[in-house]
């Protein structure tokens, strides 16, 4: 392994050496109380248990949807394609309706889902977790659906990126 080791005390070196981990981007969606949907772009999602069947992402503290989650008590991971780029760029920007024009269905629990996902997984609010400075949110699976093909849109170094084709061995 080359390069030096260093303290984790500077805030952009510390984000560059956590892209070098590709991750896959989701958009969280949900309706609030008064029936208004909300929804963010997320890339810290991931299975935490099978039995009972549990996800997890996390969000900064302070994020209005963190409340919005809280008091729905129920939400939809959406994992985006990789063709996605816009609509992740879109859940993430201050938008003022991030579903205009955009084509969504309702979900198994009332949820927004995005159609067009290669998977979606509805849950309900399981808990939530003091994560520094972000709040973990897990949430219990109700339903879930996949397409039977396509590839995920993945973020990596700062930049979203498309799977490379698989090397087949001669």
């Amino acid at each position: 392994m080359s390069g030096d080791w260093h303290a984790p005390d500077d805030p952009a070196g510390y984000r560059q050496a956590l892209g070098c981990f590709a991750t896959g981007i989701t958009v969280v969606t949900g309706t609030a109380a008064d029936g208004r949907r909300f929804g963010l772009t997320a890339s810290s999602f991931q299975s935490v248990s099978l039995a009972p069947p549990l996800v997890l992402y996390s969000i900064r503290k302070g994020a209005a949807s963190v409340d919005l989650v809280k008091a729905a008590g129920r939400f939809c991971v959406n994992v985006l394609r990789s063709d996605h780029a816009e609509i992740a760029r879109r859940f993430a920007a201050p938008v003022a309706d991030r579903f205009a024009g955009l084509d969504w269905q309702e979900g198994h629990l009332g949820c927004p889902a995005l159609p067009q996902a290669i998977a979606a997984f509805e849950c309900t609010l399981w808990a939530t977790y003091d994560g520094g400075d972000h709040e973990i949110v897990v949430g219990e699976v109700q339903a879930m659906r996949r397409a039977p093909d396509g590839d995920p849109l993945i973020f990596f170094r700062g930049e979203f990126r498309p799977i490379a084709p698989a090397v087949q061995a001669s």
